[in-house]
């Protein structure tokens, strides 16, 4: 309004004000019945309950005990499904995993700094990792789910009782760390230049090897504990195991070795002639345990085309003892299983391969179907860091379907084409 040429302006009446904390606070009547007959029972005097009664009708219906009727009972909470492994992707600044089953990517938070930089070398149920830590032959075991860490050493103890460096390059367990039984960790190794197995038992101070004879004959290619013994399977496709016998006392463990007489499937020297004597490409095997049997699965990487054309699987067959070699080791054979996996589905890595029944996967059956084997890359690319450091491949990464002799792309969806520090890996549950 305007006076005497001037304009003034009507003084403003402030608002109440009332704190958000006020605002939401909830009715008195949202007090459980079961809370005000406790509060009452304090009460010693009639009229001091008549006096709560009348707070209000709810507050004196549960005074006088006629109450509110109880509310329902919830359901209770639904079993997780069965899952399926989480595809990690190592990197030493955000790691990421994928969860196959909602199809989404996670970071992989709260990582100790020296875990995020660590070389993955293999997994076992219930989170556990093989971890090279650093340059310096450092390693150990981490627990992905409760951050649980359990030192390795950094050497291993020759027959001759020399303590040598040592490079893991895959790795397995006998049985889970955080189980009730005693386990061992066996791992296919590089000493001096040369590529064999060592093993690792709870307690001790250093890896070790049996004593005597000749490790192994062949580069070892994949380590798995099937039954109850460590199998090594080698590029020419021999098998040894080591069953692990612990003494009970001292933490010591003695292994018992078999070397099978395999009995070399018929199209094996043509195999290894045209994809690696011609230079066409590479062979890398694994081992899996599936419906109590022993698989191995081949898996053929073309160099023109960057990427694995053709997987087959074969079944591990023991031959009657009359059958046995003349030394009398137990003969043995690969059995081609064709082109069907008969409702199973398998997940390949060094050290952590894992079949698992279709069946139990209903909810999800639309992507991931029987005969299905899922791979991951575990190549170093062609580039490197500043400094010299390598880098880890993730583009010949897919599924391969045995019926229709075809690969496709997976996991779906963006992911890095490279690691800074590690191959993916299984986050086995």
């Amino acid at each position: 309004m305007e006076e005497g040429g001037e304009f003034t302006f009507p003084t403003a009446t402030p608002e109440p004000r009332t704190s958000p904390r006020r605002a939401a606070a909830p009715s008195l009547g949202d007090v459980p019945d079961n809370i005000l007959v406790r509060v009452s029972a304090f009460l010693r005097c009639r009229t001091d309950r008549v006096h709560m009664a009348c707070v209000n009708k709810l507050w004196s219906r549960a005074v006088r005990g006629v109450g509110r009727p109880p509310p329902p009972v919830l359901p209770p909470l639904p079993a997780l499904p069965p899952q399926l492994p989480w595809l990690i992707f190592p990197n030493t600044e955000t790691p990421t995993f994928y969860s196959p089953i909602t199809r989404r990517y996670h970071r992989l938070c709260r990582l100790p700094p020296d875990v995020r930089r660590a070389r993955f070398c293999g997994s076992a149920v219930g989170g556990w990792l093989v971890l090279a830590l650093d340059s310096c032959h450092g390693y150990a075991l981490y627990n992905l789910n409760s951050g649980q860490r359990i030192p390795l050493p950094a050497s291993f103890t020759t027959p001759g009782d020399k303590d040598v460096p040592l490079v893991v390059h895959a790795a397995t367990f006998s049985a889970p760390p955080s189980g009730p039984n005693q386990y061992m960790v066996a791992a296919i190794v590089l000493i001096a230049n040369r590529s064999t197995a060592a093993f690792w038992s709870e307690g001790s101070e250093s890896w070790f090897s049996p004593s005597t004879g000749a490790l192994l004959e062949a580069t070892a290619q994949d380590v798995i504990y099937y039954g109850d013994a460590f199998f090594f399977v080698t590029s020419r496709e021999d098998v040894v195991s080591f069953q692990p016998v612990f003494l009970g006392w001292n933490n010591n463990v003695g292994l018992t070795r078999v070397d099978y007489d395999m009995q070399q499937r018929g199209d094996l020297d043509d195999d290894i002639g045209v994809h690696e004597g011609m230079g066409v490409g590479v062979m890398r095997r694994y081992l899996v345990e599936s419906r109590g049997r022993l698989l191995m699965v081949v898996r053929y990487f073309y160099n023109q085309s960057g990427s694995t054309e053709q997987i087959r699987v074969f079944q591990f067959q023991v031959m009657p003892p009359e059958a046995a070699a003349d030394d009398q080791r137990p003969r043995a054979a690969w059995e081609n299983l064709g082109n069907q996996l008969d409702g199973r589905m398998l997940f390949l890595g060094r050290g952590c391969s894992r079949s698992l029944e279709v069946a139990d996967y209903n909810g999800i059956q639309g992507e991931f179907e029987e005969s299905m084997i899922y791979f991951i890359d575990e190549r170093m690319a062609s580039e490197r860091l500043p400094g010299g450091r390598s880098l880890y491949s993730f583009t010949d990464m897919g599924r391969y379907d045995m019926e229709e002799i075809a690969t496709a792309p997976w996991p779906e969806g963006l992911y890095p084409s490279t690691s800074d520090n590690a191959p993916p890996t299984w986050w086995l549950h």
